[in-house]
């Protein structure tokens, strides 16, 4: 997914990362290991791919991982929901969230 993310232009925004990174990391890396992309990507292996892919996380989702959502739910034609620590974000088809960007 990351590759395809690349593909489109989508360009990881280090300053969402809140540690210091090590020497074998890098900052595709550490975002990448945000748990909504992961369950989210653990959607898409799954045979067959849900309508509608709901996360629920426990913190609030960091700017990256909103970007990178909604790239995802254009990208693949699927709308996602994310429940976070505030709100819930609908990311649609269309590239766009219920929160108009305010997170």
């Amino acid at each position: 997914m990351s590759a395809e993310l690349k593909e489109n232009g989508h360009q990881y925004d280090s300053r969402w990362i809140t540690r210091e990174i090590n020497d074998d990391e890098s900052i595709e890396s550490v975002l990448c290991g945000h748990n909504e992309k992961l369950a989210i990507a653990f959607n898409f292996i799954q045979q067959p791919i849900p309508n509608l892919i709901p996360v629920t996380k426990n913190l609030r989702i960091c700017g990256d991982c909103h970007s990178t959502v909604k790239l995802i739910a254009k990208r693949r034609q699927r709308p996602i929901i994310i429940r976070d620590a505030n709100r819930f974000h609908h990311f649609d088809i269309s590239e766009q969230c219920s929160c108009q960007d305010y997170f």
